[in-house]
């Protein structure tokens, strides 16, 4: 009989030992000492993290990261990788009224595992991510919505565009915050106080640039969470070494032309966020 444990076994809604990946890596099948071994490794390397000093695992957290339709798929998918990874429950809470898939901006569609109506706990983290946030912005329901959850967040976080998400719903009122560059002149029409940074934390309020930035607001809110050394940790299992081919991933570093393409390229979306007039 094999008694390794099996990480898959308490998985909710799926039957003791089975993994619904079909992944076999934590089981050992016949006789086989060096499957034993490298089980038995990675379940000490286990116990070992667990024992770092300061660490602790997120397992009575609860994370929200709204989808919206059309959001940027990266701006979720990055998060929730480095989220996860705490052990903190993460729900994807769709912004419409069932279940249903919800498409990205790239067409590639996630399936919810909540809507708003289902959230009945407050969150230790409230992640709104961006993409066609005007879609969003339209919805008052789901504005009101993130405004409920946002008070009883003990993080309120976004990524990209979803940073005028939060300020639409009063959220950032009086807060500096960031968004994608090309957006971020509108927080001001929100109430909010424009940075010009990466990540911008002001109180509980943690706002990322554009798209890629979700993933250092992700990686910041796990050493929150459980502690600096399962940050490192998980910047490590991710090997998480940006070295674009092209450094142009500001307007400052990709020069005039290619920034007023840009800006012609985000223009409706530009135009869709702009706060009514008063």
């Amino acid at each position: 009989m094999n008694d390794t444990p099996d990480p898959a076994a308490a998985m909710p809604g799926h039957p003791a030992g089975q993994n619904p990946t079909g992944s076999t890596l934590f089981t050992v099948t016949g006789d086989d000492p060096a499957k034993q071994a490298a089980v038995d490794r990675c379940i000490a390397a286990h116990d070992d993290l667990a024992a770092l000093p300061g660490l602790r695992f997120a397992t009575d957290k609860t994370v929200l990261i709204v989808l919206h339709p059309g959001f940027e798929l990266l701006d979720v998918v990055g998060p929730f990788h480095f989220l996860a990874g705490t052990g903190a429950t993460v729900e994807l809470v769709s912004t419409g009224p069932t279940g249903e898939p919800v498409p990205s901006g790239s067409g590639v569609a996630l399936m919810p595992t909540a809507t708003f109506e289902d959230v009945s706990v407050a969150p230790e983290v409230l992640l709104v991510p961006g993409g066609d946030t005007g879609i969003l912005l339209r919805d008052k329901r789901a504005i009101a919505e993130l405004k409920r959850l946002g008070d009883e967040a003990t993080y309120v976080t976004s990524v990209c565009s979803g940073s005028i998400a939060l300020a639409a719903a009063g959220l950032l009122d009086g807060y500096r915050a960031t968004s994608h560059w090309g957006v971020r002149h509108l927080l001001a029409g929100y109430g909010a106080i424009e940075v010009n940074e990466r990540i911008v934390e002001d109180g509980n309020r943690l706002t990322g640039a554009g798209v890629t930035a979700g993933m250092d607001l992700a990686i910041k809110l796990v050493s929150y969470l459980c502690g600096e050394e399962l940050a490192r940790f998980a910047v490590l299992g991710a090997e998480y070494v940006p070295e674009p081919p092209y450094d142009t991933g500001t307007p400052e570093k990709a020069g005039s032309a290619l920034t007023e393409l840009s800006r012609d390229f985000l223009a409706p979306l530009e135009l869709e966020l702009r706060a009514p007039a008063s």
